[in-house]
């Protein structure tokens, strides 16, 4: 009866919880109020390294039906200009100054043309020192491919499997494009084989998941023992994504049982470092951070967000628009938004929530405010619903916690799918590009 008391009481602050993040996602991340960038990029003001150079890739052959990231149907003519266009971006950034610890190269499908994502990577590290390159790809480029020619250029491969599940993968539109689940395992052992890093997303959430299925799933990519498992929640969103997406989500209620699915099928293998992210426990330590781990970013390509400092920038979603403005000399970023410190700190506390401990002293060290000054709401609604421990002046999440993260993790996702769908709707500044 406590259980079931405790399961009601979680799924009820959480409902609440997606409605107030909703209304607080449309007032923080509405694009309004942008400023248009009609200059080049100017000069670095620091020398000291942004953590993440974003590059975007936005290809891909068939476009799955949940998917919210800017992409379009390959055509290999105007792909080719795109990476010329890239390129020059790039060593636009590197030449004023901007220094990066790490790249994230996303899509889209990054793996699109070998031989423009290879010239790409080689560019970069010839002209800037780089301690990681990471990269996303699909598993059929595992077979399709020649990924052995991305040895001692990638070190890290994230790869969109979902779901091992054939019924789900052909609910998603996945099967047609990627394979049986089978098939899609014998590509994964390729990958870990070349890729000395391999992360693979899973997704659960769907309408046809119980926790033992979700389980079951989970369970095919541990046995294929890849260095990192992702797992992100089925996310609805707010926005026009979220018919398309909720055509194939399952009751929201039913996460919580699905999430403690997964908590208990990983613990054997794998440590928890975020409620989204495992890393395995057995062999070597694994070396990588999640691309979302708070740090500041910096985006090139057409659909590529950043956010370092207090900005938020925005590239051109529209590539022949994006192509021309970088031919011209502009920047890539064609609006920026200031963004507010509450939404700044917000963020800050998804990632403390995510990393199991609020230490009160860091956060004030960082911010200059004490845990209680920041977030006297927050702080009595986690309370309240169990989520948090008291330790002196820090807390940590519960397991209960480590799933209201995880809750608000997806509507950090939601909040992107939201600002692409802005993105996708702002004007076109052709006259700058005439006149530049």
């Amino acid at each position: 009866m406590n259980t079931v008391s405790n399961s009601t009481r979680l799924n009820l602050a959480t409902n609440s919880l997606d409605w107030v993040m909703g209304h607080s996602i449309k007032q923080s991340l509405s694009l309004k109020n942008v400023t248009a960038n009609q200059v080049s990029l100017a000069p670095a003001l620091s020398s000291k390294p942004i953590e993440t150079l974003y590059i975007h890739i936005p290809f891909c052959h068939t476009l799955c039906r949940f998917c919210s990231f800017h992409k379009i149907k390959f055509n290999e003519q105007v792909a080719r200009e795109y990476f010329v266009a890239l390129r020059q971006e790039i060593r636009t950034v590197i030449a004023q100054g901007y220094q990066f610890n790490r790249v994230y190269i996303g899509g889209g499908t990054t793996t699109i043309l070998e031989d423009e994502l290879i010239k790409t990577i080689e560019l970069i590290k010839s002209i800037t020192p780089i301690r990681e390159i990471s990269c996303e790809s699909d598993p059929i480029y595992f077979k399709e491919g020649n990924p052995q020619l991305l040895k001692g250029l990638v070190d890290r491969m994230s790869i969109g499997v979902q779901s091992f599940d054939d019924k789900i993968l052909k609910a998603s539109g996945r099967f047609e494009k990627f394979g049986s689940g089978l098939q899609q395992a014998e590509y994964l052992n390729r990958a870990i084989e070349i890729i000395p890093t391999v992360n693979v997303d899973m997704m659960y959430g769907f309408d046809i998941q119980t926790p033992e299925s979700v389980s079951q799933d989970l369970q095919h990519a541990i046995r294929l023992t890849p260095d990192q498992i992702t797992t992100y929640p089925l996310t609805v969103g707010i926005g026009k994504n979220k018919k398309k997406a909720g055509q194939l989500a399952g009751n929201p209620n039913a996460l919580w049982p699905q999430y403690l699915a997964v908590k208990n099928t990983m613990a054997e293998s794998y440590n928890m470092e975020f409620p989204w992210t495992f890393s395995r426990s057995f062999g070597d330590k694994v070396e990588n951070k999640y691309v979302l781990d708070g740090e500041d970013c910096f985006g090139v390509g057409s659909g590529a967000f950043g956010r370092f400092a207090d900005q938020f920038n925005v590239s051109s979603f529209d590539i022949d628009h994006y192509i021309k403005r970088i031919q011209a000399g502009l920047s890539g970023t064609c609006y920026t938004k200031e963004l507010t410190s509450k939404s700044l700190i917000q963020h800050h506390l998804m990632m403390m929530m995510g990393h199991g401990i609020l230490d009160n002293d860091l956060f004030k060290t960082h911010t200059g405010q004490s845990l209680w000054q920041a977030f006297p709401i927050e702080l009595s609604f986690l309370l309240s619903v169990g989520a948090l421990t008291k330790d002196g002046n820090n807390y940590h999440t519960t397991t209960e916690g480590q799933f209201i993260a995880l809750k608000m993790f997806s509507g950090f996702l939601s909040g992107m799918d939201y600002l692409r769908e802005q993105a996708r709707d702002l004007p076109l500044q052709q006259q700058s590009i005439q006149t530049a």
